[in-house]
């Protein structure tokens, strides 16, 4: 699972770097949806990264609390995004 995790944790690292850079370099701009669909999907992965961080740690009997907030925070920074 620990190659997941990191799998996702790069996805959604080149999901912001990628477009970032690529409009840097061509002084082009994205729609806002598309920047808007690029975060969204960044931050689900990283969620999900922690969530599989949350699974490994609850089984070797870890302490899981800041996987836990960093779920809790990044899940109500998504809500927030979705509603507005």
């Amino acid at each position: 699972m620990e190659k997941v995790k990191w799998f996702m944790y790069t996805v959604a690292g080149l999901l912001i770097v990628i477009p970032t850079m690529y409009v840097i370099i061509s002084d082009t701009s994205f729609s806002s949806v598309a920047s808007n669909v690029l975060i969204f999907i960044a931050i689900l992965l990283v969620i999900l990264g922690k969530l599989i961080s949350l699974l490994d740690k609850k089984k070797e009997n870890r302490s899981y609390a800041v996987d836990m907030g960093a779920i809790i925070g990044l899940s109500i920074v998504l809500i927030i995004r979705f509603i507005n």
